[in-house]
């Protein structure tokens, strides 16, 4: 019998699925399960937790919970069940003010396998010391000099890089001061070593307990059976009930004021930066949410809205990414601000923002702005398109912090309510008006003025180094001795075989030998028009094969897929264009897509558009209009975006080490590689800021406008594909309405080429700017999944990662991550670290792990959880449209149904013989290349040459 009692029930029809409530009268325990037949069956057990300091408690005790339980008393039961497991995801999340533990599978099995562990680990964790040691921090000492290390102060000295993460924080901290928002969530690393075990124990005792748990469930598994091993094995043994611990709420009774200093480049004086915030009201209040989707929608949802609109035509700065709606904390916050502002144009650009507002609050904005944002709230409600985690997860966590906070967690899954109030609040004279008055009226409000900080780094690398020092100089004997026989317990224990016998299992009989099935589409053939289950929304997208343009056309293909949305189209200007384009259909874009087919580059360049099925003549003159009348004279739109991209590359070059290493050290090997390298890498660097330069003049704008309109000329005259996807026959009416333009359809006035050259690749290079973390990436070039080796060398990725770099990296090397990973459609293997405090110690890593696996007996369980692990990446389910895109990359590189099913049938009869021949073949005789980001060059680098990347995106590579 299950102890939780029915509440009641919901059908929301949009999501063809049926919400239903329950609570444990004991405990008070509350369990919401969204009855639906999706085949992704979802779980996640969430907690409040409200630290009062930076400690990082709440974040080391999410990593330690998962390092061993009760029933699986094994070191790292999370990562075992990784490799044990279908599961299509699996993570565990600390927010500022709750942490969440979800997983995602489509095995039933496998989900109550995942269930138990899940429920042991959260409820009945360990909660070792050494672990504590290993994942929070401990004390080092490298040749008698004392220093930290440990997982969670690892990755969170690479989160500080982000000078974003900087402002929010900030933001926050003094938008609700004296409550737990005010605190680091994740930790500071300057606060970290203030934690001690027990101080995690008691933190884990007095907020992991029923009475505070929430847990939410999805799927055609009855709540009753999920319900019931809760009873059996949580409710039975925790009983009792306590009060819910809530995040405190702000008392903003007059507008304050800060300073907040982000991380900045030296030697620029536009990193200064002006942001209003205010308290809007409790964010699990649905009328206060959507409320604030309108005014966010009203005031900056396009080109032509009035804030945005007065923020970019400046002439100065850009508007900030932090602008909009927030609901990260327990009462909502609203965003407005400018960024990449010099000190003296911080006063005007605050006048600049006030006046738009007032000017908002008198006039509003046209009813149909407002009605096109609560078609655009229905559309995200149907939409079930999936991005790094699955759809059903996604609405899931954004449903926790409502039922957190006292909310009704039926809006969070239903609007239907909300949006009907809503759409008789917008009629009504002044309704908008009053929302933004409301704005300027109000005292809960911050100004802060963002100051950039050349020193950031340095001053906490010397607050760092200064603790450290007052430590050492007061370490006794007895101090020494207890650090050095911690760590070398931990070594020795991170050193010992684990046993996980204990743990549950999926093996490779238990699963299917057939692929998952994709929509089939006809080979060459200028029109596809699929029917998908697509809950009533339809999707377009015209694709045109751009392989023949040149090498030096790659950097202007990506930049003009970069602005071509928020530029002019036939009559109307880029503000006209894009306010009639959101008010036409929800969501629009171009994509620029490269693929390999036997070893050869072939692009893509499409256009895409998806609305509701009512909305199809919309989504057609959409596209139409953006493929058939361009307009490329807007010149100080065009100088805009560009200074805009130029100097949001330049503030991020941190925040974005590891991908630029990644791409490079990709690019020799890989075409896709080196094409995605000179079009999002460092090759892209030197041309966005060259870019920038000429935008400054109006030749250089008409130069890049020229170029602009001879890319639109040359890919429209490309062969083109439509692919258009609904429900029953609305693929079919929709491609009817959609055909691509002849090649003549646009004539582009002359241009001259110029000499656009792709930055060339560079081999085994240390990409830096100043930083605390490095990122190690290397990669060899090998064949894609139709050779025969293909199955062995993925499923020696999983091997390595699970035996080997799992172990070096992480839990002795205390990066937050490492790995390897055979990439058939780049036809690359790679292996990677992230966040990682060493650097050459990583590459000796890398090594040791290809000579390991060549001298090891694996066990036969040890391959079959690898070839596990690469099965349920095979699995995932994709959305039906996603479905369709799958089917279509596939067709275009060549892989056939046949093709697909020999790669599943030789990964899952993968041999331990078969992994060694094939690593040795392709990585241990051949030589690769590395890449690595690096925060600081006067460590060991590993024979790496150092790439100033301040260098790189100085060099102008636009010059004619």
């Amino acid at each position: 019998m299950s102890p939780f009692e029915l509440l009641r029930t919901h059908a929301i029809p949009s999501l063809q699925a049926t919400l239903e409530e329950y609570r444990d009268p004991s405990t008070g325990a509350r369990h919401i399960h969204l009855a639906n037949d999706e085949a992704d069956l979802a779980f996640l057990v969430a907690f409040p937790t409200v630290p009062d300091n930076s400690d990082g408690r709440a974040h080391i005790l999410e990593h330690l919970a998962l390092s061993g339980s009760e029933r699986y008393p094994v070191r790292d039961p999370f990562f075992s069940m990784m490799r044990r497991s279908t599961a299509t995801f699996m993570n565990a999340m600390t927010y500022a003010d709750r942490t969440v533990y979800p997983f995602v599978s489509t095995d039933a099995r496998d989900y109550f396998n995942l269930l138990d562990v899940y429920l042991d680990a959260t409820f009945f964790p360990k909660l070792d010391y050494l672990n504590f040691r290993q994942e929070g921090w401990r004390h080092v000492l490298d040749g008698g000099k004392l220093g930290y290390q440990g997982v969670v102060f690892n990755e969170m000295k690479g989160a500080f890089a982000d000078p974003g993460r900087a402002l929010y924080h900030g933001l926050l901290a003094n938008l609700f001061q004296g409550t737990t928002y005010e605190a680091v969530s994740g930790g500071d690393p300057l606060d970290i070593p203030d934690l001690t075990h027990a101080a995690l124990k008691e933190f884990h005792a007095s907020h992991y307990h029923p009475s505070q748990a929430v847990f939410m469930t999805a799927g055609p598994v009855p709540a009753r059976e999920i319900q019931q091993r809760i009873a059996e094995r949580v409710l039975s043994r925790l009983t009792g009930s306590a009060p819910l611990k809530m995040p405190q709420l702000a008392a903003l009774e007059a507008p304050r004021q800060a300073v907040i200093k982000v991380p900045a480049q030296a030697g620029r004086d536009d990193g200064f930066g002006i942001q209003f915030a205010w308290i809007l009201g409790e964010s699990a209040d649905s009328s206060v949410f959507q409320q604030a989707r309108l005014l966010e929608a009203g005031l900056l949802g396009d080109a032509s809205a009035p804030l945005r609109k007065a923020m970019e035509s400046a002439g100065y700065g850009r508007p900030s990414r932090m602008n909009g709606i927030d609901d990260s904390a327990r009462q909502l916050a609203f965003h407005l601000g400018m960024e990449g502002l010099e000190q003296h144009q911080v006063a005007d650009a605050q006048i600049r923002i006030r006046g738009a507002l007032e000017q908002a609050a008198q006039r509003g904005v046209p009813e149909a702005v407002l009605r096109a944002a609560l078609r655009d709230i229905r559309y995200q409600q149907r939409n079930t398109a999936s991005g790094q985690m699955p759809n059903v997860l996604m609405r899931m966590l954004t449903a926790v912090p409502v039922a957190m906070r006292g909310g009704d967690v039926k809006d969070s899954f239903d609007s239907e309510r909300a949006l009907g109030q809503l759409e008789q609040r917008i009629a009504e004279p002044g309704f908008f008006e009053g929302l933004v008055r409301g704005l300027l009226e109000s005292p809960a409000r911050l100004t802060a003025t963002v100051v950039p900080d050349p020193e950031y780094f340095a001053k906490r690398d010397a607050a760092e180094a200064a603790r450290l020092a007052r430590e050492q100089a007061g370490l006794s004997a007895a101090d020494r001795s207890r650090i050095e026989a911690d760590n070398a317990a931990l070594l020795a224990l991170q050193g010992q075989p684990t046993d996980t016998s204990v743990l549950p299992r999926i093996t490779p009989r238990d699963v299917s030998p057939q692929p998952r099935p994709l929509p089939q589409l006809a080979p060459q053939t200028g029109c596809h028009a699929v029917s998908i289950a697509s809950n009533g929304i339809s999707y377009a997208r015209v694709q045109y094969d751009v392989t023949a343009l040149d090498e030096q056309d790659w950097p202007w293909l990506q930049l003009y897929v970069d602005l071509r949305r928020d530029l002019g189209v036939g009559e109307r200007s880029y503000d006209q264009a894009d306010a009639w384009r959101q008010q036409a259909a929800p969501a629009f874009g171009l994509q620029l897509s490269p693929a390999l087919n036997d070893g050869a580059l072939r692009l893509a360049l499409s256009f895409q558009a998806s609305g509701l099925r009512e909305e199809q003549e919309g989504i057609a003159d959409v596209i139409r209009a953006y493929v058939g009348s361009p307009r490329f004279d807007e010149f100080p739109r065009i100088a805009f975006l560009c200074t805009q991209m130029a100097q949001h590359r330049i503030k991020n070059l941190a925040q974005m080490g590891d991908h630029y290493a990644n791409l490079a050290a990709g690019a020799p090997g890989s075409p896709l590689r080196y094409f995605e390298n000179a079009t999002a890498g460092i090759g892209y660097l030197p041309f966005v800021t060259g870019l920038q330069a000429r935008a400054a003049s109006d030749e250089g704008v008409a130069w890049i406008a020229r170029h602009l309109a001879r890319i639109h000329a040359l890919v429209t005259a490309c062969p083109a594909t439509v692919v258009c996807a609904g429900s029953g026959a609305d693929a079919q009416a929709l491609a009817e309405r959609i055909a691509p333009p002849s090649a003549n359809a646009f004539t582009a006035g002359p241009a001259d080429r110029g000499a656009t050259a792709v930055a060339g690749v560079r081999k085994d290079c240390a990409l830096h700017v100043p930083g605390q973390v490095n990122h190690c990436h290397i990669a060899w070039s090998v064949p894609d999944e139709r050779h025969p080796d293909a199955p062995a060398l993925a499923v020696a990725a999983e091997l390595l990662t699970h035996q080997f770099l799992h172990t070096a990296i992480r839990e002795k090397g205390g990066a937050y991550g490492g790995g390897a990973g055979y990439v058939p459609g780049a036809a690359i293997f790679a292996m990677k670290s992230f966040r990682d405090p060493r650097m050459a110690g990583t590459y000796a890593d890398f090594a040791a792990a290809i000579e390991g696996l060549a001298a090891t007996d694996f066990p036969d369980e040890q391959v079959e959880q690898a070839i596990i692990s690469v099965i349920k990446g095979l699995d995932r389910p994709a959305s039906p449209f996603d479905a369709v895109l799958l089917s279509l990359n596939l067709q275009r590189r060549g892989i056939a149904p046949a093709d697909r099913a020999r790669f599943r049938s030789g990964v899952l009869n993968c041999t331990a013989e078969g992994i060694k021949a094939a690593v040795h073949r392709w990585l241990r005789l051949r030589t690769p290349n590395r890449a690595a980001f690096v925060g600081n060059t006067g460590q060991d680098l590993a024979g790496l040459g150092v790439v100033d990347l301040l260098a790189v995106a100085a060099a102008d590579q636009a010059a004619t």
